[in-house]
């Protein structure tokens, strides 16, 4: 491979996340890495590299229909969680659960640790949903917004892809399934995704060192510096943070009466029609109810749900008298409105991906790893592999489709557990979705919590190289031990308690505040 093949490769990503960190301004890092790369794809022609920029690498995303449900189900998304706010119900639920319930810190992340577990069916409703409930709770207890967007994107995409009834789990077995019948392999892709999840160590990771946190308080690095400013001074965001869809809090009008009611029922009624709608999309009358939730489409069922959730909170907050329905017709357009920005970062992160899809990005980490490949190592290439692919892309399920037919094919070849190779690509390709700065369920995780995007991708890196970092040694482990999962789940999880407390011991609080 030449020097000139390399360069194409590396550099758009490299450029797209060191920019982003760097400037703190993702969209011109995202717009400059995707014209560079196009730069570069036409032998260094600056106007061919613009014009391609626009009509090769980034508008062509408008044209596909998942991404034109993506971009519909946020901006619904957007309208319900500002109609939520600005209806009373998740000021009255907040004040509910604080005085009756949630009561320190730590219960305060302990539960919306419990939100974002139990909204698992997609992750795309879990930041835009689980951020705007909770932030409330978290801003009277002094919890900085960084942890809250911190615990919101630990959960966001790490746990649909334990579940068979996610999108992410009817994604993930269509690849598998694909795979076993290019390799003509007799294997049931259900059940080896079911004994893959074992192998998912920074999966599981992942969510039960958000759990170690909350329970422990052994923050540290930027994270504690974050908590610290929130705790001793209550600014939940750094001085000078641009915050993206935040909404300054608005007195209630006279002879409102908003209650906890006006967040429950929205939420029950979004609940009840994305399950109705998926087993809608999903044919539940061929499949069955369970077939259905496996078959059906999480988009469509979103985009549906949440705008006839809005209009059932926009009659709520009317009846309350906390605003009349010209008021909430323009509350939830607001709403719409105010993820313009987050609309365009997502357009180029989509851009960005494909640019490095174009240079061969994925393909070049691939062959590296390919050639280290051995049966002792094979886990721990897979992984380093998968992180650095979906890091550099911003995209796990990119990785899935790359990554899963190859891991298969090796595991066959050496004769390892075809379940193993499919957690260890998942585990991988999780890492980055969680923490890359491109990663649009990292920028959906910002913008749900109102937290800076960049402070967001700062303090929780940190946290993700921890996981990461005891998972190497887990799957290192696995690969010397034969294959055994639990085993090298536990090492990981052990390795985690660790390494938390060490570096909260060397670098964090020295008294823990409840």
């Amino acid at each position: 491979m030449d020097a000139q093949t390399v360069l194409l490769a590396i550099i758009p990503p490299l450029l797209a996340i060191s920019l982003a960190i760097i400037t703190k301004q993702v969209i011109l890092s995202l717009f400059l890495a995707i014209f560079v790369g196009a730069t570069m794809l036409n032998s260094e022609n600056v106007w061919t590299g613009l014009f391609d920029t626009f009509f090769t690498f980034i508008l062509p995303g408008f044209e596909n229909v998942d991404h034109q449900r993506m971009i519909c189900f946020c901006a619904f998304c957007s309208g319900l969680s500002l109609m939520l706010e600005r209806g009373g119900g998740a000021e009255a639920f907040a004040t509910t659960l604080t005085k009756n319930v949630v009561k320190t810190r730590r219960g305060g992340q302990l539960v919306t640790w419990l939100g974002g577990v139990a909204i698992w069916f997609s992750d795309s409703t879990n930041p835009v949903l689980i951020g705007p409930i909770f932030r409330n709770i978290t801003d009277k207890l002094r919890i900085s917004r960084e942890k809250l967007a911190y615990i919101v994107d630990s959960t966001t995409a790490a746990v649909p892809t334990l579940f068979t009834l996610s999108a992410w789990g009817a994604y993930i077995i269509g690849i598998i399934e694909t795979s076993y019948q290019e390799l003509s392999y007799n294997g049931n892709p259900t059940s080896d995704f079911l004994a893959g999840v074992p192998y998912q160590y920074y999966t599981i990771g992942s969510i039960v060192m958000v759990l170690i946190i909350a329970i422990t308080g052994w923050d540290y690095g930027p994270m504690k510096r974050a908590e610290d400013r929130a705790l001793k001074t209550g600014k939940l965001v750094e001085d000078g943070a641009e915050v993206r869809s935040h909404t300054e809090k608005r007195e209630l009008p006279a002879g409102a009466k908003p209650s906890i009611w006006n967040m429950i029922i929205p939420l029950v009624v979004l609940i009840i029609l994305i399950f109705v709608g998926m087993a809608y999309t999903g044919d539940a009358a061929t499949n069955g109810f369970v077939g259905a939730l496996a078959a059906g489409s999480s988009l469509k069922s979103l985009v549906i749900a949440f705008f006839i959730t809005a209009i059932v909170a926009g009659a709520l907050a009317i009846r309350s008298k906390v605003m009349n329905f010209k008021e909430a017709v323009s509350t939830f357009i607001e709403g719409c409105c105010s993820m313009m920005e987050v609309l365009i970062i997502m357009m180029l992160a989509w851009g960005i991906g494909s640019v490095c899809s174009a240079c061969g990005t994925s393909d070049f980490i691939v062959q590296v790893s390919e050639n280290l490949l051995t049966p002792a190592t094979m886990c721990i290439i897979i992984f380093v592999a998968a992180c650095l692919t979906s890091f550099s892309t911003g995209s796990s399920w990119s990785v899935f489709a790359i990554f899963t037919p190859i891991a298969i094919s090796m595991a066959l070849a050496i004769d390892a557990p075809v379940g193993m190779a499919i957690g260890v690509v998942l585990s991988g390709g999780i890492f980055g979705d969680h923490c890359s700065p491109i990663s649009d369920t990292t920028v959906l995780s910002s913008v749900g919590s109102s937290c800076n995007h960049i402070d967001h991708v700062k303090t929780q890196l940190p946290y993700a190289l921890t996981v990461a970092s005891a998972a190497f040694v887990g799957y290192l482990i696995t690969g010397f031990i034969g294959g055994n999962g639990f085993i090298g789940l536990a090492i990981t999880l052990i390795l985690i308690c660790i390494i938390s407390f060490t570096l909260n011991r060397q670098f964090g609080r020295k008294k823990q505040t409840v």
